[in-house]
């Protein structure tokens, strides 16, 4: 049984359009309140529509499930269009990069949009919405906040959109909070755009991976080159470490015992004693005390996967961080996705 088969046919969801996700609720609060929500509702020719070119992603990535989920039960969200009069009316130049023959413009839906082509749908349901337009700054940050939560954006891509966000609002801290982004976590992805032309275009081919260059931007262009040279070794380094088999890793030193002791891996010898201040922190962090094995010699704690707080403690102990940036990215993506999913 197909997935139209069981949700049923498109009329049905419009019954239940009052339904919206929290994903959507969200951007709907962020790019301008309730005026989605009245905008007018249609069905347009997919042919009137034209795409963006103030998107933010320079291409459509990624799109074979967006395609699959629309050939089975069509689009059931509308994407939200402007008229082509009311987008050219501050944007009078950018008349020829819209599509020939098209009355209106996508804001959010720029996926959709592509997947109801490809599939051959012939109309599209849509909210009419020109106050999406009527600034620049509204229309980007429509566009870029819908995209933000999806993964077909570069790297590059985004910070250049997080770049113009910034210049709007003028502050980091003011962006971050309307993005619902720690201001160390925009800083970071900001700083790819410091880079040197060399590392970008590296970045953007796929040559080096974002977290070997990374919060470089700061160093001079030849020291950002030979940092993330270093970086990328050690993560080679690190791969061939684990893919050996464990008679052939390295050995430690005779002296070492390392335990995960109060959260915290220690490297125990024969010679001076662990600092006072060092273990009055690490309990103050993971103050759970650790049993003691039939041996006498302390336990090995497994990873607190069952308890956020005291992960994530580890974590702010342990991980450097540049390491730490890219576990809150994971952890804020799926969150949204999470949130975008219907209950």
């Amino acid at each position: 049984m197909s997935k139209a088969d069981t949700l049923g046919t498109a009329p049905a969801f419009g019954a239940a359009r009052g339904a919206r996700s929290s994903r959507r609720n969200a951007i709907e609060r962020t790019i301008g309140g309730d005026d989605v929500a009245t905008a007018a509702l249609t069905e347009l020719p997919v042919t009137l529509i034209s795409e963006n070119p103030d998107n933010p992603r320079n291409h459509l990535r990624n799109l074979d499930e967006t395609v699959e989920s629309v050939r089975e039960v069509g689009i059931i969200l509308p994407i939200v269009v402007a008229t082509v009069e009311a987008y050219l009316r501050d944007r009078p130049g950018r008349a020829e990069d819209l599509d020939d023959g098209a009355q209106y413009v996508v804001v959010d839906g720029h996926r959709r949009l592509e997947a109801s082509r490809r599939v051959g749908l012939a109309t599209i349901p849509v909210r009419v919405d020109n106050a999406r337009v009527a600034t620049d700054e509204a229309l980007l940050e429509a566009a870029f906040v819908a995209n933000y939560h999806r993964d077909d954006m570069t790297d590059l891509e985004e910070a250049h959109a997080l770049k113009q966000l910034v210049d709007y609002y003028g502050s980091q801290t003011k962006a971050a909070k309307r993005l619902g982004l720690s201001q160390s976590t925009l800083a970071s992805k900001l700083s790819l755009l410091k880079l040197s032309p060399e590392l970008q275009k590296d970045l953007m081919t796929g040559e080096r991976k974002v977290e070997h260059v990374r919060n470089l931007g700061k160093l001079p262009p030849e020291a950002q080159k030979a940092k993330a040279d270093e970086r990328a070794k050690a993560a080679r380094q690190k791969a061939e470490t684990r893919r050996q088999p464990e008679g052939e890793r390295p050995s430690e030193p005779a002296n070492y015992h390392g335990v995960i002791s109060h959260g915290k891996v220690t490297e125990e010898s024969s010679g001076a004693p662990a600092d006072d201040s060092s273990q009055e922190t690490q309990a103050e962090l993971i103050p759970e005390q650790r049993e003691i094995s039939a041996g006498g010699a302390p336990a090995v704690k497994k990873f607190p996967y069952h308890d956020g707080v005291e992960a994530a403690n580890l974590l702010l102990f342990k991980m450097p961080p540049e390491e730490r940036d890219k576990v809150c990215d994971m952890l804020l993506r799926d969150r949204a996705r999470r949130a975008a999913t219907p209950n």
